[in-house]
């Protein structure tokens, strides 16, 4: 069974250091036998949730019509992981990240026991409340963590090339998350089923 993974960032400097983060991942998946898309959060046209709620009236639904509904959530709710990368902005993720996190709030119950991983890039501080609130949104959506993330140490760019222990990190996330891949198929199977019967 081949594995599918969405892999989203969100920085805008083109060839910056989460950048090259993704692409080792996505490289090592590769390697893995695993189906990887990635997608630039800062390069898509993605709104803010403006709080209509209207999304409560079915799971997935979503009244703006952006990448985010077009894109995004069609991909995200076949995936079998989820992996979101950001530079650290003020101890937290990037404006582009944060976006797509709240804009996910219409697929509550649809990203149960996806395999989520997270990868942050920052010169020192506040790396750790940024993967921090990465790993809160996934668990929130009841996703499956196994691994504590990829933590890389840059700010000029180009940096994190230098930092070996980011890249044995990002060895270790993507075999872990092949490893809970395979490990709960059955649960994602479940739910996909539990999903299609809510639909009828």
């Amino acid at each position: 069974m081949k594995f599918f993974v969405v892999c989203v960032w969100g920085s805008p400097r083109e060839g910056g250091n989460t950048e090259f983060l993704v692409k080792e991942i996505t490289k090592r998946l590769d390697e893995l036998g695993v189906r990887v898309e990635v997608f630039n959060l800062c390069r898509m046209r993605i709104n803010p949730c403006k709080s209509c709620r209207l999304c409560l009236k079915g799971r997935g639904f979503c009244t703006i019509k952006d990448d985010m509904t077009n894109i995004l959530i069609p991909r995200l709710i076949e995936a079998d992981g989820l992996i979101v990368a950001s530079p650290v902005y003020f101890n937290n993720v990037s404006t582009c990240v944060k976006l797509f996190i709240d804009r996910t709030w219409c697929l509550r119950g649809l990203l149960r026991n996806i395999v989520g991983g997270a990868m942050v890039v920052g010169r020192g501080y506040g790396l750790e409340l940024a993967i921090s609130a990465i790993h809160a949104f996934m668990l929130k959506h009841e996703m499956i963590l196994g691994f504590r993330g990829v933590t890389g140490f840059a700010f000029e760019k180009g940096e994190i090339r230098y930092d070996r222990r980011a890249l044995e990190l990002v060895d270790q996330l993507a075999n872990r998350m092949v490893e809970l891949m395979r490990a709960t198929v059955k649960l994602r199977q479940e739910r996909k089923i539990e999903d299609s019967a809510r639909t009828i």
